[in-house]
């Protein structure tokens, strides 16, 4: 009966452990794994909003703005994607400004 007694004893003692050993193993997985980093890469659609929401309805004559502003502060290269792309979509008078701009860089 001691014996018996005993063996349930033990038993117990070693699930108990065994289940503590596992719940601290994987504790320390959460604790210490890396998380996958994420990138806020945004789609076009949502740039697109994004330029809407600050441009209002006006979006080339913000893009004209803001390559003015990179010109201004020398980053050239963006400057000029920006007004080749006011060259494709923007009305006469835009493009006309957007050349002006491209011939002076």
């Amino acid at each position: 009966m001691i014996t018996l007694i005993l063996k349930s004893y033990f038993v117990l003692l070693l699930s108990v452990s065994i289940g503590s050993i596992l719940v601290f193993i994987l504790g320390l997985f959460f604790i210490f794994r890396t998380p996958k980093p994420t990138l806020d890469i945004p789609k076009d659609n949502q740039s697109l909003d994004d330029l809407s929401a600050i441009a209002g309805d006006d979006v080339i004559a913000t893009q004209l703005d803001l390559a003015r502003a990179y010109i201004e502060t020398d980053k050239k290269t963006l400057a000029k994607d920006i007004l080749t792309s006011i060259v494709v979509q923007g009305d006469a008078a835009q493009q006309k400004e957007a050349r002006h701009l491209l011939n002076s860089i």
